[in-house]
């Protein structure tokens, strides 16, 4: 398998220092098992991402050596796909609309991961209220938009800190929908 890492910063404000330092291991690390290095600015947020900061954290990166293997994505500009996936969400039953937002519907039973710093992570389906995938102006939120990406983009390692760990058994609930873990 040929390992895929991403990087993907929210251009809502500066490029953090020790963000930056542990995505240069990474990038290092993806080379050096013959891997791919990837950005993805994740722009959803309309009201708080900036074109300033969207080029103060590419000079950043740049000025630390840190270059990526192939162009980078803007999340912003696959609003329509991560709709799309959506729209096939609710074909299946697998989501449903909620005061003109679209939720995803949870499945039940474990959601388990094995982490390569805490081993292994399980949550209950059962715990995890439905959660909103799509705002009611139909754009996205973090937690679907970036499975959606990262599926699309390929990615076989997905490397985040603890305060992401909440996040996690949403984001693999989300491409249990076969129609989303195999679309292309």
């Amino acid at each position: 398998m040929t390992v895929r890492v991403r990087f993907a910063p929210s251009p809502t404000g500066y490029l953090h220092v020790g963000g930056a330092r542990r995505r240069r291991g990474e990038a290092n690390a993806a080379r050096k098992s013959g891997g791919t290095f990837l950005l993805r600015i994740e722009d959803t947020d309309k009201a708080r991402s900036t074109d300033e900061h969207t080029q103060v954290i590419l000079d950043g990166l740049k000025w630390l050596g840190l270059d990526w293997d192939e162009q980078p994505i803007f999340q912003g500009a696959r609003i329509g796909r991560h709709q799309e996936m959506a729209d096939k969400l609710l074909k299946e039953d697998k989501a449903y609309v909620d005061e003109g937002t679209i939720r995803l519907r949870v499945p039940p039973g474990e959601i388990a991961w094995d982490d390569a710093v805490h081993d292994r992570i399980s949550f209950q389906g059962e715990d995890i209220k439905d959660f909103v995938i799509l705002r009611s102006d139909r754009s996205p939120l973090y937690n679907f938009a970036v499975v959606v990406d990262d599926i699309d983009m390929q990615i076989t390692h997905v490397l985040r800190g603890d305060d992401h760990i909440s996040n996690t058994p949403k984001q693999i609930a989300a491409p249990r929908s076969p129609s989303l873990a195999t679309s292309r």
